[in-house]
């Protein structure tokens, strides 16, 4: 897989974590809820090439040095959740499901989504371990 979320622990319907693009070279610990219907659900999605979108003036999308952008994420399974993406988590902490990354400067981040070309993607896999097997 190249990019896992691992959600490590829950605490006030926020599931934090660790999101690794190991073929990149990137780790940072991500946030994910508790706004709208909390955390992303488990399980593998697609990250588009083609649907990397900037979000100038969308507070909650930008890192602290102003890098607004936001990673439309495709579930791979059945679901009635949509919107859902990976983007700095700015503003208010916390997202509505996206994987909101706790990083200063996420430029690397977005350039790294930025490579994978408009015609690829790069899949996505969310691992909740605060379950019990």
């Amino acid at each position: 897989m190249a990019i896992k979320f691992i959600i490590e622990r829950r605490e006030n319907k926020k599931a934090y974590g660790t999101i690794r693009w190991s073929e990149k070279g990137l780790q940072s610990g991500a946030i994910s809820g508790p706004y709208g219907r909390e955390e992303l659900p488990s399980g593998l999605y697609h990250a588009q090439g083609n649907m990397l979108l900037n979000k100038p003036n969308y507070d909650g999308f930008c890192d602290s040095l102003k890098n607004c952008w936001f990673q439309v994420l495709s579930p791979q399974f059945s679901t009635d959740r949509t919107e859902l993406g990976i983007h700095p988590d700015g503003n208010l902490i916390g997202t509505k499901g996206c994987i909101g990354l706790i990083d200063a400067n996420t430029k690397a981040w977005y350039d790294a989504f930025k490579s994978i070309g408009k015609d690829n993607y790069t899949v996505v896999e969310v691992i909740d371990n605060t379950q019990a097997p």
